[in-house]
Order: C-alpha cells, then sequence, then structure tokens
C-alpha cells in the first residue's frame, strides 16, 4: 500500500480546499489511487444555488486542484476501447440511461448528502478493464455521475448528454474520435 502526499495547503487528509475563494469542498472523495474529488459550492445555471463544481487533486506536494475537464475521463474511455471495446460501450450505455432516469438535485441539503449510486456497479463489473498508467474506473464514474446531474438542473442543457451519445456513436464506428474529443472541448455546441 502506498502513502500519497499531497500539498498540505489543499488537503489535510479529510477535506479539500481551495484558496481562492477560500472554500473547504463540501463533500470530498478520496480514490484508491488517491485521487481526491472535491464539491464546492458552483454559481451557473438555473438554480445556481444548487450548482457545484468539481475539484481534482492529484498526489504530488506541488499539486493544486482544479476542474477536471471531460477531456481526462474521454480520453481514458478512449485508451481502454483498444482492448475493451464492448465494456466501454456498456458502461457509455449505463450513463446514457442514468442520464435519463436521473434528476436533479431539489434542494441544497439533498445534493449535500447525496449518495454516489453507480460507482459500485462500475467498479465491481468492469474491474478487469483497470490499466496501469490511466485514470482508475473509480473516478470517471463519480465524476460522470455527478455531471449527469447536474447538467439536468439546467432546462435545454444537452452538451454532457450529447458528449456521451458521441462516444457511443464512435464505439459503434459511426463517427471518427476526433468528434469525440471536439464534443469534450469546453463551450462545444
Amino acid at each position: 500500500m502506498s502513502v500519497h502526499v499531497y500539498n498540505p495547503k489543499y488537503f489535510d487528509g479529510s477535506t479539500l480546499r481551495q484558496l481562492s475563494p477560500k472554500l473547504a469542498a463540501y463533500k470530498t472523495y478520496v480514490l484508491q489511487d488517491g485521487t481526491v474529488l472535491g464539491l464546492f459550492q458552483g454559481n451557473r445555471g438555473t438554480n445556481a444555488h444548487l450548482d457545484f463544481k468539481i475539484k481534482a487533486l492529484f498526489p504530488g506536494v506541488d499539486r493544486k486542484p482544479a476542474p477536471p475537464p471531460h477531456m481526462f475521463w474521454v480520453v481514458d474511455l478512449l485508451l481502454k476501447i483498444a482492448n475493451y471495446r464492448p465494456e466501454v460501450r456498456e458502461i457509455v450505455e449505463y450513463y446514457i440511461n442514468f442520464y435519463k432516469t436521473c434528476s436533479p438535485f431539489t434542494n441544497v441539503q439533498q445534493r449535500d448528502n447525496y449518495a454516489l449510486v453507480t460507482v459500485d456497479h462500475i467498479t465491481k463489473t468492469y474491474v478487469h478493464i483497470e490499466q496501469p498508467e490511466t485514470l482508475p474506473l473509480e473516478y470517471v464514474a463519480i465524476v460522470v455521475e455527478l455531471f449527469c446531474i447536474n447538467e439536468k438542473r439546467n432546462t435545454g442543457a444537452y452538451m454532457f448528454k450529447n458528449l456521451l451519445e458521441t462516444l457511443r456513436d464512435f464505439i459503434d464506428g459511426k463517427c471518427h474520435h476526433t468528434d469525440v474529443l471536439k464534443a469534450a472541448e469546453p463551450g462545444y455546441r
């Protein structure tokens, strides 16, 4: 078992913090590989009081937390497709279906106390597709689940749903991998 070292300005072993503005995450997840994900109050879109920002802190004494771009988990799944195309398609389809059925948070208490519902299924069912030098499925599952819920907060929002569908289309041979990368870029429409 390895011991991870973090920048003490941002992580004290239990809570992720940001310095500007100075805030503690209302929820912190410490992943098996040592990655720390924190949920912070956001301020965007409809019902901005229910919005949240995800920040990731990777092990390292000089590392700082930053919002994880969609490109991280998208590229990770693209790397896994080479050896595990059917499994990655199942994961993507699982999250497309989750997106269809999940509901946005209706109040801050519900958001702050939310228990992840997809992570155990994904990490146990697909443990065999974990690869060295890639993100753990735990990271992918947490981030994708939370983004599905957060996007549903804004009526008419579709970027994240379209990204999942574009990734599925690539797996099915209906588009080029560069279409997936474009769809993962900030502001893509």
